[in-house]
């Protein structure tokens, strides 16, 4: 496999109407200061991103699917162990862990359960079409992708169905400024991922993988009981 150039970033099609409708919507939190405001629509001349210190990338369809502000301890988890930004999961991955976060404080009743995450997802690198058989062209947004487990030899498929939508068309020329209270989001360095870590495996032990039956068969029985991602995504908005 061959790498080549990076793909370019689209210009934002962001408007503050937009925004100030998902700050309605209590999907963003509401400007308060006009020097350090919550959030910065991109100016014209910004082709790409540049944000100011202690701003980062995010995007409305990330908002959509369950990010929050600030990010809550398991979303910077995530971050911190995948080593990314927060512009390199896609919507679907933002999804993935909203969901996982609702499944366990709403119907497990304790915090996201960070062994349980490990044992049913992975992470994937995906790349940028390159019209090119055996090339491939990193991305600069989206590049993270997080795959459920399907019925691995360890374990029987025990989640709930989280089959969810693969067209997210122009998501990524919806892009602003976020303002990072706290540095709780990594800072923004425009850094690209070119190859896949090895820590975006599975990764629980054997012994640990028993300590978790209990709370499979936990999920079994919400899957039986037809609970879906689209059921706990429209709860979370809610």
């Amino acid at each position: 496999m061959r790498l080549i150039a990076a793909d370019e970033w689209c210009p934002s099609t962001v408007t503050k109407h937009r925004l100030w409708d998902l700050e309605k919507e209590g999907l963003l939190r509401a400007l308060s200061s006009s020097t350090r405001p919550e959030w910065i629509t991109p100016p014209a001349e910004h082709r790409e991103p540049n944000p100011l210190e202690g701003y980062v990338i995010s995007f409305i369809k990330f908002l959509h699917r369950g990010l929050g502000s600030p990010p809550s301890r398991f979303m910077r988890a995530l971050l911190h162990h995948y080593d990314v930004e927060l512009q390199h999961l896609s919507p679907n991955a933002i999804s993935f862990a909203a969901i996982f976060a609702a499944v366990c404080e709403g119907y497990l009743g304790e915090m996201p359960h960070w062994d349980l995450w490990l044992l049913l997802f992975r992470g994937e690198l995906f790349y940028a079409p390159s019209r090119t058989a055996g090339v491939r062209k990193p991305m600069r947004a989206g590049c993270l992708n997080l795959f459920q487990m399907t019925g691995r030899v360890e374990m029987p498929r025990e989640y709930i169905p989280t089959g969810l939508t693969s067209n997210h068309a122009k998501w990524d020329s919806q892009w602003f400024y976020l303002r990072n209270d706290d540095s709780l989001f990594p800072t923004y360095t425009g850094r690209l991922i070119k190859e896949r870590p090895n820590n975006w495996n599975y990764d629980v032990t054997k012994t640990h993988q028993a300590r978790l039956r209990p709370l499979l068969k936990a999920l079994r029985h919400l899957r039986e009981a037809g609970l879906t991602a689209t059921l706990i995504l429209s709860a979370v908005h809610h």
